[in-house]
């Protein structure tokens, strides 16, 4: 129950966030056969070229953009760009707030070299929200709200997101601090028998518990919330029977339904009633508030979200972002095309459709705010991205020399970065970094997102970042099941911070999560810890390194991985992964795991630190020779140089140290404390005189403080 209270505060949290400016970024713009390196101003620095364009949101766009007559828009000072001679341009923004209504689209015909930049120590904000202020005082629910006229005259005045400051405000939910659980999945109901599967037989209706439904207002703007497996479902209502609990949706499910499954109603009118939650009335054109502590209908300016994508790139090249803010956008349910066809016109409910089912993992079919396809060069650095309700950036097919740098992600309804390159080998989309970013709190509406996604891409260092808070995945490299070939590789994923992952919602997850044979990827320095996987009956997979089905060829050294609900690390199967000088530590279920037996080296396990508290060091491993392991220190903190592996914690699952020895395992280990300073408190540092430079362990930084945070 904690957990789940923890889910919906949460939603409403904000935060404060302060964050260092990073040095200046020379060369912002890639190196490329038709591009020149243009260097930034240092911060403190302005120079007006002779080519720059100034912006204010006191100009005027009949000006020609000087610094003395600046124009007033985004976009007029994108068409003045195209005509400018020279290598560069910088466009400068002063202090204010530009309102982005619709996408701005960058192609081949825009000029290239062109920076878009804040003027020194001024804050600038691109924003997709419009401002409501004009309220009265009404009561609905029997409690004390504002209210105020909306004029919706087609589907793109409706909103789904409500800001207050730079805090997103709760849509009305039902139930307020706890989850529904389904009574009957009603799955067999003309599925295909082909798409009749244990995760993946698709539903339009379930049945739930009869006292739990409402004969809802507006039910056509009511969406049910199912959170199972590693994902989670936003289905719009078509129809609830309140005699039979029976509920049909407009929208067909990724996964399986299960008896017992979490589920909330979101955009409930008559479960309106907590202080900061809202509802829009389509049918009463009104927008209704519960005010909180200070509020009066004076003073409250509330922000609707308007603007679904700032910014497309389509064969672009060399445009960069510094300085600037993207905030306050808004979202709607996904139309997915991952499962066309599963149903036909046979099907009873096959007139209920209204959008098609998504993808299943890591909202991987979710719109971004800023889309860059086929483009080269496309940056952004010491920007901030705050309230974006899709995914925030996606680099998407064909795309290379992009950089995110510096940059900060708080609030993102989907994935902060995804980079997503064609099934093709060799792959078209490459050199994609993202460095020095700190992104939190983001899936916070599609709660199966990740903090950095990256599918079918090479040579990218995803490096130096802090991910937490989110409720999937903190970083996910490869898309490709199994031992076929993959466009990914050479993925280097180094020095991150990443904690607080999972919170107890969903499963199947990792700090860092990687799929496919990927030769020359590297997972190197990394800290994390607080993994945690669903509590309930069904949840599973909280691991800290979780190499799924495939990943192979990859080396995980030099990471520090502690208090994951499950595993430290785990491996699916794979082929020939290197495993060496990590300590792996304080795992719910033990600290290391393959779950697949398969007849070639699965990985090599080498001069690692491995510790627990009661817990056993492998599980699985009830088989010869599943991995090759040598020279690592083992220790458990109630048991001590007595560690055990198998299948639990009960001693009747335990396998002691000799039935390990003679099944080939714990080569040459050393069964000793490492003398952490304080494991207790998990400060890992070693004494000089640690055993575990007996097992050939060589010391790395483990003070997470050395890298960036709030």
């Amino acid at each position: 129950m904690t957990k789940i209270i923890a889910f919906f505060t949460a939603m409403m949290t904000w935060f404060t966030m302060i964050f260092s400016p990073a040095a200046p970024v020379e060369g912002i713009f890639a190196e490329t056969e038709t591009a020149k390196e243009q260097v930034v101003f240092d911060e403190g620095e302005f120079v007006f070229g002779a080519n720059d364009i100034m912006v204010s949101p006191y100009g005027d766009d009949n000006n020609n953009g000087s610094e003395a007559a600046p124009v007033k828009t985004f976009e007029k000072a994108k068409e003045l760009a195209k005509s400018k001679d020279g290598d560069s341009v910088t466009v400068w923004f002063r202090e204010g707030t530009y309102f982005i209504e619709d996408t701005v689209n960058f192609t081949a015909d825009d000029k290239a070299d062109v920076l878009y930049r804040s003027y020194p120590d001024e804050k600038v904000e691109f924003s997709g929200a419009k401002a409501y202020s004009d309220w009265t005082e009404t009561t609905i629910n029997g409690v004390n709200a504002f209210v105020t006229g909306v004029e919706i005259n087609s589907e793109d005045d409706y909103f789904r997101s409500l800001f207050k400051g730079n805090r997103r405000l709760s849509r009305s939910q039902y139930p307020k601090n706890d989850v529904f659980k389904i009574a009957d999945p009603a799955t067999a109901e003309g599925i295909p028998s082909e798409w009749n599967v244990e995760f993946f037989t698709h539903g339009l209706a379930f049945y739930a518990h009869k006292e739990n439904v409402l004969n809802f207002a507006n039910i056509g703007d009511v969406e049910v919330k199912v959170m199972h497996y590693w994902c989670d479902e936003h289905l719009p209502l078509h129809s609830v029977d309140t005699a039979t609990g029976r509920i049909e949706t407009t929208k067909p499910t990724a996964m399986t339904l299960r008896v017992d499954d979490n589920y909330v109603f979101e955009n409930v009118k008559e479960a309106l009633s907590l202080p900061g939650e809202w509802y829009l009335d389509r049918s009463e054109q009104k927008l209704y508030y519960i005010p909180e502590e200070g509020d009066t209908v004076d003073n409250t300016v509330l922000y609707a979200g308007i603007t679904e994508q700032f910014l497309t790139f389509n064969n672009a090249e060399n445009i960069a972002f510094q300085g600037i803010d993207f905030i306050n956008s808004d979202w709607n349910p996904v139309n997915g095309a991952f499962f066309n066809n599963v149903f036909d016109a046979s099907h009873p409910l096959y007139n209920n459709i209204e959008l098609g089912g998504e993808h299943p993992q890591a909202a991987y079919e979710v719109p971004a705010a800023i889309n860059v396809s086929a483009s080269n060069g496309i940056n952004f650095t010491d920007c901030r991205f705050e309230n974006i309700s899709y995914t925030a950036i996606k680099f998407n097919k064909a795309s290379e020399n992009c950089n995110i740098t510096s940059c900060m992600f708080n609030e993102i309804g989907g994935n902060a970065v995804f980079i997503d390159g064609d099934f093709v080998v060799p792959a078209t989309t490459k050199n994609i970094n993202v460095k020095d970013c700190h992104i939190g709190f983001y899936g916070r509406i599609f709660n199966n997102a990740i903090g950095i996604l990256l599918t079918h891409a090479i040579d990218c260092e995803l490096s130096n970042n802090e991910i937490h808070d989110g409720w999937y995945t903190g970083i996910s490299v490869g898309w490709n099941w199994g031992y076929a070939d993959n466009p990914t590789n050479n993925i280097q994923v180094k020095d991150n911070l990443i904690y607080n992952i999972g919170n107890g919602w969903l499963s199947d997850m990792g700090g860092i999560y990687t799929l496919g044979i990927q030769p020359d990827t590297v997972l190197s320095g990394n800290i994390i810890y607080n993994v945690g996987c669903d509590e309930g009956a069904y949840g599973y997979g909280g691991w800290g390194i979780y190499l799924d089905e495939g990943s192979s060829y990859m080396t995980v050294e030099n990471n520090l991985v502690y208090d994951c609900s499950s595993q430290t690390f785990h491996q699916h199967y794979g082929k020939e992964n290197i495993i060496r000088n990590n300590i792996f530590a304080f795992g719910g279920e033990g600290q290391f795991i393959i779950t697949k037996n398969e007849d070639h080296n699965s990985l090599t396990l080498t001069n690692n630190i491995l510790v627990g508290d009661n817990t056993v060091m492998y599980k699985n491993c009830v088989k010869r020779n599943w991995f090759v392991d040598d020279s690592n220190l083992y220790w458990d903190y109630t048991n001590g140089g007595n560690v055990y592996s198998g299948n639990s914690t009960k001693l009747v699952d335990r396998h002691t140290l000799v039935v390990m020895t003679a099944r080939g395992y714990y080569n040459n280990a050393v069964y000793e404390n490492p003398l952490f300073k304080d494991a207790a408190n998990r400060d890992f540092t070693l004494a000089e005189n640690s055993p575990a430079l007996k097992a050939g362990f060589v010391p790395f930084a483990y003070d997470a403080g050395t890298i960036t945070k709030f």
